[in-house]
């Protein structure tokens, strides 16, 4: 009996095997595939779905991936429906899974353009050198770019910065402007005015040579009341204002109010101070002599000198529109100079500029530099630099004058001691080598002259500019 029915399962089996075999499909690879769309255009915010044809038709694998070349541009999912996500370009790329065919869509993600602008105020005052914020609003709520670009009709009145906020600058009024990428425009009337204090006070002030103001506590009577040659300083809207100085020198005007308020203002840059000085210092030559000179003097020598504006900065002073030219020190060899001027603390300095690295052609035939004369330790003697000091100390320095007024700059070194290097290398004169090369190299042992300020018990001699 167990034979019987293993015989029966067995042809059983069989007779299954052959009937699945025949109802079996025999596997078809893909050969290709293509979307339904090469190209489209949307906006930010919308969505497509992309299909997909997949050859053959009876292909046995319709499995597709889906990608985009730009997610910032276009985002694309599993079943190719395609987000516009910013404006620009992106590819959408489905790729089969068997055989690894490819198609492609051109998405173009176009800009919401911005229909309208408007700005809140329409019209602020803005008090001088304080701030007001203006804001710009595109329509609609969804247009591709929201920024704007913030200009000012007039900067002297009022500036703008990128985010809207305004600072008034200067008394008057003007337009600030806010555009939209698309140039659309909308405006705001901006008047700048100066707060006034409620109570008088004595004022001095140090102004560049610009046209300015300041706030002044005064009455309508006093409305036009002016001071300085040509009335330069007056009272005007409730603020002191001075014009721009153009005599090319420094001035000074006070103007005293009926409400007690009173107030100086002097205007000076560097250039104002250019014109003819005297340097002082004991004037002596150490070598072989300069015939418009006197040799080995002993006492306090006066040298005549002319100062220029010139254009351009200087070295360690980028920026600095107070760089001058001393002329007169040797024949047609100019010193760099330079005026710090502190307006705020109404302190002036004059700085020379030494520098051995370049030479200047003094007189036909004769190269010169200025480099600083340096005394070593305590006072104890002066050794000229750099030939006591090495070829490769004292290439360049500063040597700062202190003001005692606009007319006089002086240097004692006994009270400050100005360093070089090290503490006990002190500069104290300025020394001027020479020779017949124009390599700086080639100078530093063969001096001309020495402008030296001394001590010799006394601190009253120095070196001093004045005119």
């Amino acid at each position: 009996m167990k034979k019987i029915f293993a015989i029966i399962g067995i042809v059983f089996a069989i007779a299954c095997f052959s009937s699945c075999k025949d109802e079996m499909e025999p596997f078809q690879e893909t050969t290709g595939i293509s979307i339904d769309k090469s190209t489209l255009s949307i906006f930010p915010g919308d969505f497509v779905a992309l299909n997909v044809t997949i050859n053959p038709d009876n292909a046995t694998s319709k499995y597709v991936t889906w990608t985009t070349s730009d997610s910032k541009v276009a985002s694309v999912d599993s079943w190719g429906r395609v987000t516009g996500i910013a404006p620009g370009s992106a590819k959408i790329t489905a790729t089969t899974a068997s055989g690894g065919f490819t198609a492609s869509c051109n998405v173009t993600v176009d800009p919401i353009d911005e229909t309208a602008i408007s700005v809140e105020p329409t019209a602020v005052t803005v008090y001088y050198d304080e701030f007001e914020t203006i804001t710009a609003t595109i329509e609609p709520s969804n247009a591709s770019y929201k920024t704007v670009t913030w200009s000012s009709a007039d900067e002297s009145i009022a500036t703008v910065d990128e985010t809207g906020k305004v600072k008034g600058v200067g008394i008057g009024s003007t337009t600030i402007t806010a555009k939209s990428k698309k140039g659309l425009t909308a405006t705001c009337k901006v008047t700048v005015a100066v707060r006034m204090p409620t109570e008088a006070e004595t004022v001095e002030l140090w102004k560049s040579d610009k046209a300015g103001f300041r706030g002044l506590f005064g009455a309508s009577s006093d409305e036009g009341k002016s001071a300085g040659t040509g009335g330069w300083l007056k009272f005007e809207s409730g603020a002191a204002t001075w014009a721009a100085n153009t005599t090319g020198k420094i001035r000074t005007a006070t103007l005293e109010l009926s409400t007690g308020s009173k107030i100086t203002v002097t205007q000076l840059e560097g250039k104002d101070f250019a014109g003819s000085w005297n340097v002082k210092s004991r004037l002596f030559n150490p070598n072989s002599g300069r015939t418009d000179r006197p040799k080995g003097t002993t006492s306090a020598d006066s040298s005549p000198v002319t100062l220029s504006a010139v254009t351009g900065t200087i070295e360690t002073l980028d920026g600095n529109e107070n760089s001058m030219e001393l002329k007169g020190l040797y024949h047609d060899a100019t010193m760099k100079v330079a005026f710090d001027i502190n307006y705020e603390d109404k302190a002036v300095k004059m700085g020379l500029f030494y520098d051995r690295r370049t030479t200047q052609l003094a007189k036909e035939g004769v190269y010169c530099a200025f480099i600083p004369e340096l005394e070593s330790g305590a006072w104890s003697g002066y050794n000229f630099a750099p030939a006591k000091f090495g070829a490769n100390d004292c290439n360049y320095a500063w040597l700062w004058l202190t003001g005692e007024d606009f007319n006089t700059f002086r240097y004692l070194p006994h009270s400050q001691h100005i360093a070089y290097g090290t503490a006990d290398m002190m500069i104290c004169g300025i020394s001027i080598v020479i020779g017949t090369s124009s390599d700086p190299a080639a100078l530093g042992t063969s001096y001309n002259t020495i402008y030296q300020a001394n001590y010799n018990g006394s601190n009253t001699e120095g070196l001093s500019i004045s005119r």
